[in-house]
């Protein structure tokens, strides 16, 4: 009987999470909050549909280990050091100012800093999940605040390791004493142990298993290797989460990393999703309730120390407040890490059970509050742009040169962004030797392209000041070339009102913005996804031989009419059959002009070779040099080698009218 209550237990679960999760996707409300909510109703502290919680935990602790497994293989070396001023610059500050505040809070409340401590490591997190997909959303991963976003909740889940080792120090009494040095000891022992299995053993092993071209068992393996690194850590007092992370870590940079990957990601996100049910299942709403203002106050608080410690760091970094202003509001919520951290922390009495309760609720309304604050977040931004602060905190500390002197330059390019199309396009411009500027957004990068003796500054492209340094009264055109669509309309609609002659290019990602950008005075928008769609189809039509000039017209119809068209397409498009059995019937032949030829030192007019052969000569090869379609002028020189096109017995006179030698046809009749 127990089997089938647990089936019924597994069957609720995944039914009411299938029907709220949709639900909150309508809404455009995260997955992870719907999760929360359907363990909430399903609960015994909400509709009592499952009263047995720790039957569905069996399955989420297995569903977190599975979670931390594949972040440990989505890491890489190379990837770090590439955020890692980032990291420093922004990811070191935030979590210690979230830790301190934390700490000092706290102290006095629960009367013992261990506690204390813990309470800094939840608040410290940030939802990766939750912003990543947000950011992808709205397109805004690729922006300044999205890329110093990624940066910091990289750090946040690098440190989870360090939390998951110092919780059984921090869980510690008097009489039970774990010493710091042994657990960091007996950390970085382990933490070698699968390092070097993962470069040396691990892909031996997986190797020989690849060659058995067995899914099956190279699934048992991996499953395997998971839960045996899960084992260890636990049998050390650690959580099993953390072995399992670090023997995806350990995997992730060999080269069985993404197909390993590709053979979790569907128990993952399966398995993890019984971890986000879970603990909204001990979720007491009637404590909520009954401690609303606690609550309450929590939040606010919660948001306020994030958005704060996430916003002041980055402009300190030397970003524009704007920036600092939109990365604060998108770390300004608790992560599902902290959900990992604060269930095992129970475990180890590190928190009671009301002090859990009023953190699952502040957590889960910080996430839910999330597509909210992200949302507002460009308004905060443009109403504390407007405060009289000193203009290196508006348009950054690194851009405060850009406005000390104006460029003379005339009928130049400004390029905004320094992304793929902005190298791309400078590249083209230096070529053709049109002068140009560059405007980019992330420090690091104009340092090190200003080294490379490039025209490029730091600064904010919707701030006046910044524009008309580079000259945007004397430009001729402005291309943006930017992911951030917000920044893109300010900056056009001010370009636009400084330089009414001003010729605007704009990148963008969705078809979507094309009117909005259109009507704040863009002359020409490229949806990417559009482009790539035009490319599409001229290869499709390409394919089917359909005439190249009707494909041209139909790309320029595309384009001419703003990407309308091709919602109701019907141009007069014809598709030529190519009769595929005549040119199985064409041949094309080669001929050396040698010195005692008699085409030698004669030209192709003289020849007549067309008239009296029937085959046609497509093409000499002099010196390395192919001369396409010569004229009836051309005479032949020793070494040319002649390209000939015709059927069989055409292709044969040919070779016999060049070289006597060639063959032995009887000319034509």
């Amino acid at each position: 009987m127990e089997p089938l209550a647990f089936l019924r237990d597994l069957l609720i679960v995944f039914a009411v999470a299938g029907v709220v999760v949709y639900l909150f996707q309508r809404v455009h409300l995260p997955s992870v909050v719907g999760l929360l909510v359907a363990g909430m109703l399903a609960g015994p502290y909400g509709l009592s549909l499952i009263h047995e919680v720790e039957r569905v935990k069996l399955l989420a602790e297995i569903g977190v280990v599975v979670l931390l497994f594949s972040v440990g293989l989505e890491f890489s070396l190379p990837r770090l050091v590439g955020m890692g001023r980032l990291m420093v610059q922004v990811g070191l500050p935030q979590v210690l100012g979230c830790m301190v505040v934390g700490v000092l809070a706290c102290w006095g409340y629960f009367g013992d800093v261990r506690p204390a401590i813990f309470v800094g490591m939840l608040l410290a997190m940030s939802s990766t999940a939750v912003v990543f997909k947000l950011l992808t959303d709205r397109s805004e991963l690729g922006a300044p605040h999205g890329n110093v976003a990624t940066a910091v909740l990289l750090f946040q889940d690098l440190l989870v390791v360090v939390y998951m080792v110092s919780l059984p120090v921090l869980a510690s009494t008097q009489g039970e004493t774990v010493p710091l040095w042994q657990s960091l000891g007996l950390g970085s022992l382990v933490v070698i142990m699968l390092l070097v299995a993962g470069r040396f053993g691990v892909p031996f092993v997986l190797f020989h298993v690849i060659r058995t071209h067995n899914r099956e068992l190279f699934l048992m393996v991996l499953v395997l290797l998971c839960l045996g690194s899960s084992a260890l850590t636990a049998s050390m007092g650690w959580s099993l989460a953390l072995g399992a992370f670090l023997a995806g870590l350990a995997l992730s940079e060999s080269e069985y990393a993404t197909q390993t990957l590709a053979e979790v990601l569907p128990f993952r996100d399966t398995l993890a999703s019984l971890f986000f049910v879970s603990v909204g299942m001990l979720l007491d709403l009637r404590f909520v309730l009954s401690h609303f203002w606690l609550v309450a106050l929590t939040v606010l608080a919660v948001v306020l120390l994030k958005f704060l410690a996430g916003a002041l760091p980055t402009l300190l970094a030397g970003y524009p407040l704007r920036t600092a202003v939109l990365t604060g509001v998108t770390l300004a919520q608790v992560g599902e890490f902290s959900f990992i951290l604060a269930d095992r922390g129970l475990e180890l009495n590190l928190l009671n059970s009301e002090q859990y309760q009023v953190f699952l609720a502040a957590a889960v309304v910080t996430i839910t509050l999330t597509p909210l604050l992200i949302g507002l977040g460009p308004r905060l931004a443009t109403a504390l742009d407007r405060l009289p602060l000193s203009p290196v905190w508006h348009a950054g500390r690194t851009a405060i040169t850009v406005t000390e002197e104006k460029l003379a330059l005339k009928n130049h390019v400004i390029v905004v962004g320094y992304g793929l199309t902005g190298r791309n396009l400078t590249r083209v411009l230096r070529a053709v030797d049109i002068d140009y500027v560059v405007l980019e957004l992330n420090p690091e990068t104009v340092r090190q392209v200003r080294k490379q003796g490039e025209a490029i500054y730091f600064g904010d492209c919707a701030r006046s000041a910044v524009l008309e340094h580079l000259g945007i009264h004397s430009a001729r055109l402005l291309v943006m070339a930017i992911s951030d669509p917000a920044s893109a309309r300010r900056a056009v609609e001010l370009a636009r009102r400084l330089n009414p002659e001003l010729f605007i290019i704009v990148r963008t990602r969705y078809l979507s913005e094309v009117e909005h950008l259109r009507a704040l005075g863009a002359n020409v928008i490229i949806p990417e996804d559009f482009e790539t769609s035009v490319e599409i189809f001229a290869r499709v039509l390409r394919e089917y031989e359909v005439p190249r000039n009707l494909i041209l017209d139909l790309i320029e119809r595309v384009r001419g009419d703003h990407y309308e068209v091709l919602r109701e397409v019907q141009p007069a498009l014809t598709r030529m059959e190519v009769p595929y059995d005549v040119l199985d019937k064409m041949q094309v032949e080669t001929c050396q002009i040698r010195a005692e030829s008699p085409a030698c030192d004669r030209s192709v007019g003289e020849l007549n070779l067309r008239a009296s052969t029937g085959a046609t000569l497509m093409a000499v090869r002099r010196a390395g040099t192919l001369l396409l379609n010569p004229g009836p002028e051309l005479r032949f020189q020793p070494r040319d080698i002649a390209i000939l096109i015709g059927d069989g017995p055409q292709v044969a006179r040919a070779l016999c009218l060049l070289d006597p030698g060639a063959d032995k046809v009887p000319p034509s009749e």
